[in-house]
């Protein structure tokens, strides 16, 4: 399933933690004890441990409650509580202590799409977007918004023609908004075994099936619904994503190819062709769908990230520094494209080129061992023993500090540093 991203703000307070006895008079005081509870929240987001994340958002709270980070923070908790009501009332608080505070703007908009307030959402993301133009996450959620208003209009108004949603779809669609996935399959069951055509209980039972890794299920009721309404685009791309997941690249470049017949630019679809073809190791065709689907949309993160790592496998080292360079024009922050790009440079030896990236990584995300261990690797190269050496010995001592190996194969784990990233599964679409 497509994700979509949400942040949470960690600001590290210059001052660190006090003695519970010393008394916080000064703004300054407060501010960093604030700030102390905020980052503690976000520690234990990072451990899924939600509840004790909601408690230490609120005692920040409690010190300073125009604190737009925290705000923000408890808003992203309630979110992966499904509580979006009070989420969406976090966020507009940040955003009262901030109206600049673009992912406050960002994260509203992933609240609304979850509550259908599609306008609201869409204007939230864009709102976003005109306070940074460069979010790459704002980009990709604008984007769904988008997609889930037109399948969720659409099926609205099949079913009105049709005398009206189900109750049972309602209740179904309920449990599945709140992860009650078992639950929601039972409903949608009992709504198609009065009526079999009922075309939102098949949309939504396919997509719990998919999200309970039930591809083979999903497949069978998005064929149904295709045979029904075969100029479907979202569902015909739901089928493909389906059949990549069971590894059936042939069967999945079918159904993309059954877009493009129709929707020659449509840059989802040959986005996931390259992919299918990536999967099934046609890196020549993957290589062409990915350029179409730049061409179709220049702002493409995704498809300038495959398309440098295409080009990689290939050995087409220029092209791929070239994408990677082209994708940091949109996204200077990622860290998983500068790591990308210093192993490029590497692998043509040019040293001082990598060298430059992997501490633009490593600033970015310092425990990042492989960056480190690349580093290390390139001083070495260019006889800088004492930095090689001082490289090595930090890569280790992350490592035997239990941080793990941070390979740069995922953008959340290469993301900027200061900020943990709450991955959210693209909901009802």
């Amino acid at each position: 399933m497509k994700k979509t991203l949400m942040g949470i703000c960690l600001i590290f307070s210059i001052a660190g933690c006090a003695s519970s006895n010393k008394k916080y008079n000064s703004q300054a005081d407060q501010y960093h004890l604030a700030m102390h509870f905020n980052n503690l929240g976000a520690k234990y987001v990072n451990k899924d441990m939600i509840d004790e994340a909601i408690v230490q958002f609120k005692r920040a709270l409690v010190i300073k409650p125009d604190l737009a980070e925290a705000r923000n923070n408890l808003g992203v908790a309630y979110c992966r509580q499904r509580m979006f009501d009070d989420a969406i009332a976090e966020f507009k608080l940040a955003i009262k202590s901030n109206p600049d505070y673009s992912k406050a703007h960002d994260n509203l908009g992933f609240a609304y799409r979850n509550k259908k307030m599609f306008h609201e959402a869409i204007a939230a993301h864009n709102l976003a977007l005109k306070i940074n133009p460069h979010d790459s996450e704002a980009k990709r959620n604008l984007e769904l918004a988008k997609e889930e208003k037109e399948i969720y209009e659409k099926t609205r108004a099949y079913q009105i023609a049709n005398k009206g949603i189900a109750p049972g779809t309602i209740a179904g669609y309920n449990q599945y908004t709140r992860g009650f996935l078992d639950e929601a399959i039972i409903s949608f069951k009992k709504v198609l075994a009065e009526d079999p055509t009922d075309m939102m209980a098949s949309c939504y039972l396919g997509h719990v099936y998919a999200l309970k890794g039930m591809l083979g299920e999903a497949i069978c009721l998005y064929k149904d619904i295709l045979a029904r309404d075969p100029s479907n685009v979202l569902i015909r791309l739901h089928l493909g994503e389906a059949y990549l997941g069971k590894g059936l690249c042939d069967e999945a470049i079918v159904e993309y190819e059954n877009i493009l017949k129709t929707n020659p630019h449509n840059a989802r679809a040959l986005y996931k062709l390259g992919e299918a073809y990536t999967e099934k190791g046609s890196l020549d065709k993957a290589i062409v769908v990915y350029n179409k689907a730049i061409e179709s949309n220049p702002n493409f993160l995704e498809a300038y990230d495959k398309l440098g790592a295409v080009y990689f496998q290939e050995g087409f080292y220029d092209d791929a520094i070239s994408s990677w360079r082209k994708l940091l024009e949109l996204n200077p922050a990622s860290a998983k494209t500068h790591f990308n790009l210093g192993v490029a440079y590497a692998s043509k030896n040019m040293i001082e080129d990598a060298i430059a990236e992997f501490k633009k990584t490593i600033n970015t995300n310092p425990a990042n061992v492989d960056a480190r261990y690349n580093l290390a690797y390139a001083y070495e190269e260019k006889g800088m023993i004492d930095e090689a050496v001082a490289e090595y010995k930090k890569a280790l001592d992350i490592n035997s500090g239990g941080q793990g190996r941070n390979t740069g194969e995922t953008l959340n784990e290469q993301e900027e540093s200061g900020k943990v990233i709450v991955t959210f599964d693209k909901q009802d679409s």
